[in-house]
């Protein structure tokens, strides 16, 4: 037991405690906080002054036209959702287990790990776990990693790039990913004998966004080779509008190489025969340093580890590649 949850508080703290913080710090105001928890405004004047009361400490100022919270008063908020959170969590895992589940895997993912080490992973957890249930949330680090620091996910598979050598993580490569460039498959750059990256001058590009380390390495290479920076036609990061535009029209996009492999082979998109050593971070697994996880958990990470070490461009243990 933690030596702060002496006996005062822990007789005393309770939900709605909990919830009374959460609806203050949306609303910054008594009135409004009411009905929010279904309390009338003297009660939730009185449950606060009890909160004040059991973290012994002031947590909001009184203002002319509502409050405003403290140092001291921001934490406890942060806190009082973390636990509203981990309760909600707790009780949806509950029910899974109780409908007949092993666990639940909160899984976050870059959608350059999808196609090949996430949906690896779902296979063997069907074969070796099949009342395991997992989770996958698609999206970007911005999105993932703050889901990460605040315990909504168990691990998110993606890029190590600079926001990922923060404290609050334990990052580990697990492969490299390399990129190349696809096309429709009846795209004119494709009946070229010998394509060089000047062959790139004319053509409309659909990319990443300018802050994508993608997008930043293609217009480096290309400018090394003389070849004015690529104006897109489009800017998006999902792969399946990639690959939709790209069969409509002349585009020319620059694509994980796991994830071109799998449409070209589908018939979807061709790859350009023209190789530009896109340097970019390799793919990793990610969990936060301080969570202290279930041994199914701890279970899951030595399986993404073992299907990482399976992929072609595998980093080995000691961070050598091969």
């Amino acid at each position: 037991m933690h030596p702060h949850l002496d006996h005062r508080v822990r007789a005393k703290l309770r939900l709605r405690h909990l919830e009374l913080l959460d609806a203050l710090g949306d609303t910054l105001n008594v009135h409004h906080a009411a009905p929010r928890i279904h309390l009338s405004q003297p009660a939730t004047s009185k449950l606060l002054q009890e909160t004040e009361q059991i973290y012994g400490a002031c947590l909001f100022e009184r203002l002319p036209r509502g409050l405003r919270p403290t140092a001291a008063g921001d934490v406890a908020i942060r806190w009082s959702r973390l636990l509203l959170q981990q309760m909600g969590e707790s009780l949806a895992e509950v029910h899974l287990v109780a409908a007949g589940a092993s666990g639940r895997i909160r899984m976050g993912a870059l959608p350059v790990a999808v196609p090949t080490l996430v949906n690896q992973v779902l296979q063997r957890v069907r074969k070796d776990w099949p009342d395991l249930v997992v989770t996958v949330t698609e999206g970007s680090n911005d999105m993932l990693l703050p889901a990460l620091s605040r315990n909504e996910l168990d691990l998110v598979v993606g890029r190590l790039s600079d926001d990922t050598r923060n404290p609050l993580y334990v990052a580990e490569p697990l492969y490299d990913e390399p990129v190349c460039l696809v096309v429709r498959p009846q795209h004119p750059l494709l009946r070229r004998r010998k394509l060089t990256a000047q062959d790139l001058g004319n053509v409309q590009w659909v990319l990443p966004p300018e802050w994508a380390p993608m997008r930043q390495e293609l217009e480096r290479l290309l400018t090394e080779h003389g070849v004015a920076r690529p104006t897109p036609h489009t800017e998006t990061t999902s792969q399946m509008l990639v690959e939709i535009l790209i069969n409509q029209t002349d585009l020319v996009a620059a694509m994980p190489a796991s994830v071109a492999q799998l449409y070209q082979a589908n018939g979807q998109i061709a790859i350009l025969d023209l190789f530009l050593p896109i340097t970019m971070p390799p793919v990793g697994l990610i969990q936060h340093a301080n969570a202290v996880h279930p041994p199914v958990v701890t279970s899951f990470f030595a399986l993404v580890r073992a299907v990482g070490m399976q992929q072609p461009t595998a980093v080995k243990p000691n961070g050598i590649r091969p």
